[in-house]
């Protein structure tokens, strides 16, 4: 009795995803928050600026101080970001970019920023890193 040879082939295939990168790594910029007394109407606002730069004159002002920093957009470097998950104290607990992602995490480190040339100095409450 003949019995035919059975042949099983078997293929497999594998893609992979390539990418530069610079491509994956995150363009957030590291963001230092605090208060500062503003010309314009004599009233402390929250003020942003990049972390580890210096802070005078190149901060961003967001909200008087009586309000919540959180969901206020703000752009550094191009790119535009917000606070979010605010304690009772008003401190952000994150930043989150445009797309909605949280991309650095908050922390408390209290200073005091000399400005110069007529800008008032700067109450730092936090960074974000």
């Amino acid at each position: 009795m003949y019995l035919p040879k059975i042949v099983i082939t078997t293929f497999v295939t594998a893609s992979y995803v390539l990418a530069a990168p610079s491509v994956l790594e995150s363009r957030a910029v590291d963001v230092g928050y605090g208060q500062q007394l503003q010309n314009s109407d004599q009233t402390n606002h929250w003020v942003v600026w990049i972390e580890g730069e210096s802070a005078c004159p190149a901060t961003r002002t967001l909200s008087s101080l009586l309000t919540s920093p959180c969901n206020q957009y703000f752009t550094l470097a191009g790119e535009r970001y917000k606070f979010v998950n605010c304690n009772g104290n008003n401190e952000p607990q994150a930043v989150k970019d445009a797309t909605g992602s949280i991309v650095r995490s908050c922390e408390l480190e209290h200073d005091k920023i000399n400005c110069h040339n007529g800008i008032h100095d700067i109450v730092k409450h936090g960074k974000c890193v």
